[in-house]
């Protein structure tokens, strides 16, 4: 998804309206907007898919679908004890909220997870297992 704005004001009104968390990139004609997916490092889009999989597991039967930052060391996006920076990273991308040390999806993030593919999602964190495995092997 690309769209393309003459006038950063403009392009700021767009991705103020839209659900899909955007991002602004200049480009040579105006400003283009570009979905916030497509920014992400292969670790960041792991770990979004990790929390899209924690949401699906348990958000919509009700239970609690916060999870330690751990998790994304158990799924071997993150090298042991690193877990925390990735969630944090995201957090402050404004794709997950944190209480307490536990995270979740936000509503922005999950409007960009359901925006993507879910193929593309699970294509990426099988890149990002498979780097991480790479650098630690």
């Amino acid at each position: 998804m690309s769209i393309t704005a003459l006038t950063l004001a403009a392009a700021s009104q767009v991705k103020a309206t839209s659900a899909v968390p955007l991002s602004i990139q200049p480009a040579a004609t105006g400003w283009k907007l570009v979905n916030r997916y497509d920014t992400l490092t292969m670790r960041q889009r792991a770990g979004l898919s990790v929390a899209h999989e924690w949401h699906k597991a348990f958000g919509r039967t009700g239970d609690d679908p916060a999870f330690n930052p751990v998790q994304f060391e158990i799924y071997g996006i993150q090298e042991t004890g690193k877990g925390p920076a990735l969630a944090n990273e995201l957090r402050q991308l404004g794709l997950l909220q944190c209480h307490d040390g536990r995270y979740w999806l936000s509503p922005a993030g999950l409007n960009l997870v359901n925006a993507v593919a879910a193929e593309q999602l699970h294509a990426d964190q099988n890149a990002a297992v498979t780097t991480v495995i790479q650098v630690q092997g």
